[in-house]
């Protein structure tokens, strides 16, 4: 069979047969090139097909690859998110860490005795080597801990979500979220939440504190083992200390010398009992100061406690009972006496808050600070020192040190009592407390970030605060008058409380 027809014999039918040999020829070209292009489409789609199967083979095994990871990753913890800040400790600082002064571990009480004749105290000497060791102890690339709380239910919410995870976990920053409520946390959040806990965990209704002395100190309850999980709760206060020295946030309530002592296991006794409850520890001098033969008091070993509404007797050594109290042996006594008031009665309790306060905080970073300057560590300097204050104030946006608004603004905190001036104090950086460097010592989101005051010109506006950069807002007020009116109104516990 030819595709193309011979040419005809016949001239006179040449052209025309020429011309149909080409038309039936171009018909032929033309339908296998269809059926070729249709083959080709055909090849085409189904490659396309099969390259988009792949394609969503592929992002689904990279999906199901990186969900896997995470879960490895975070063990299951959704909570775990990358956090938006540097808290204290982790923030960067000038110089090299080599240049922080020297290693605590080679140096003596006795050492650190020499040391306060020196330029810097031995506490800020200590302090910076606590700041370096910590600092090494962050992780650049730590996951912060996200804690969604209710006010309404703060102590139980924040137990909670704190027992979802590891010590470990638990060393990255908070990054705190109050349920019903806006706002991001750059650290102002956190701040306020440390204050809001410690003062929650002194909370007559959870029965773990009781207040002793005339400066209102806190000391453990020894009625607080008839709750139940109680020493659950005492882990999670101690936890809750553990994680704000380590991250260099402070708490505001003043617990009992003793139990600082006891978190840095020294020894307690007799004389610890003066700074716990002077009242008692004057009357337990009488004994020491007197023949107590002579007053035929007919004291034994034994001490008298509360036990579910009855008084029972409590050996203090065995067969304490029936031996009698003498003036040879009464120094005994008395320690024995102090011994148990102060840590026998409350070890389980004071057990379970070291563990939890270690379980987030190195312990070997602290054997050299003192009890005194471990509530310094963890509560702040106690006073406001004002010229520190003003000497540590920024002013921005208009105003300086001598604008008419600052002098007023100057005078009015200085004839202000202490607790106006810690209200102020909450109300721009979070948190009552000044930390143990004074106020060049604060810190934003962002790093070491002083006391500012920033101009805004409406003046028909209350001032504003922005914690996490401790930043107030203040209009330009007309006298010293309007002044004072709009911060007392603003600071007084009734305001609201902007908080970034």
């Amino acid at each position: 069979m030819h595709l193309i027809p011979a040419f005809p014999t016949n001239s006179e039918d040449t052209l025309n047969d020429i011309l149909k040999g080409f038309v039936v020829m171009s018909f032929i070209l033309s339908g296998a090139g269809c059926l070729w292009r249709r083959r080709r489409r055909r090849q085409s789609n189904h490659s396309e097909r099969h390259e988009r199967r792949d394609d969503n083979s592929l992002r689904r095994a990279i999906a199901i690859a990186i969900e896997q990871r995470n879960r490895e990753v975070h063990a299951g913890n959704r909570n775990v998110v990358q956090s938006p800040y540097r808290v204290p400790r982790a923030a960067p600082v000038d110089g090299k860490l080599d240049d922080v002064v020297i290693d605590m571990a080679e140096i003596s009480f006795d050492d650190i005795e020499l040391m306060k004749e020196s330029k810097e105290s031995a506490f800020h000497l200590k302090n910076k080597w606590l700041e370096q060791q910590l600092r090494l102890k962050h992780k650049l690339d730590a996951k912060s801990v996200k804690l969604e709380v209710d006010r309404n239910d703060l102590f139980y919410d924040s137990f909670r979500s704190f027992a979802k995870f590891s010590g470990e976990q638990l060393q990255g920053p908070l990054q705190i979220k109050f349920k019903r409520e806006d706002g991001r946390d750059d650290g102002g959040l956190t701040r306020h939440w440390f204050m809001l806990i410690s003062r929650e965990v002194v909370n007559p209704a959870y029965a773990l504190f009781t207040p002793v002395g005339k400066n209102r100190t806190f000391q453990v309850n020894s009625a607080s083992k008839h709750q139940s999980h109680h020493l659950d709760y005492f882990r999670f206060i101690g936890r809750v200390w553990g994680k704000a020295i380590f991250d260099g946030f402070l708490v505001e309530s003043n617990f009992a010398s003793t139990i600082y002592k006891y978190l840095l296991e020294r020894d307690i006794g007799f004389d610890d009992m003066s700074r716990v409850d002077p009242v008692y520890h004057s009357s337990l001098q009488w004994f020491l100061d007197n023949d107590i033969e002579a007053a035929d008091l007919d004291l034994y070993f034994v001490i008298e406690e509360e036990e579910f509404g009855s008084i029972v007797q409590v050996p203090l050594k065995e067969n304490g009972e029936s031996i009698r109290v003498t003036n040879d042996n009464k120094h005994e006594y008395l320690e024995l006496l102090c011994d148990r008031r102060l840590v026998k009665s409350v070890q389980p309790q004071l057990d379970s808050l070291k563990a939890g306060f270690y379980d987030i905080m190195p312990q070997d970073v602290l054997l050299k600070f003192t009890e005194d300057e471990l509530e310094l560590l963890l509560c702040g300097m106690p006073t406001i020192d004002i010229a520190d204050w003003k000497e540590n104030c920024e002013y921005k946006a208009g105003y300086t040190a001598d604008h008419e608004v600052m002098l007023w603004f100057w005078e009015l905190v200085e004839s202000w009592d202490e607790e106006m001036r810690a209200k102020l104090l909450q109300f721009v950086t979070g948190t009552s407390r000044v930390p143990t460097g004074g106020f060049s010592g604060l810190y934003g989101a962002t790093g070491p970030k002083r006391f500012q005051i920033i101009r805004v010109y409406d003046t028909t506006r209350l001032p504003q605060a922005n914690t996490c950069f401790n930043e107030l807002l203040l209009p330009p007020y007309d006298s010293k008058e309007r002044l004072a009116s709009c911060l007392v109104n603003e600071s007084s516990p009734r305001s609201l409380l902007r908080i970034c």
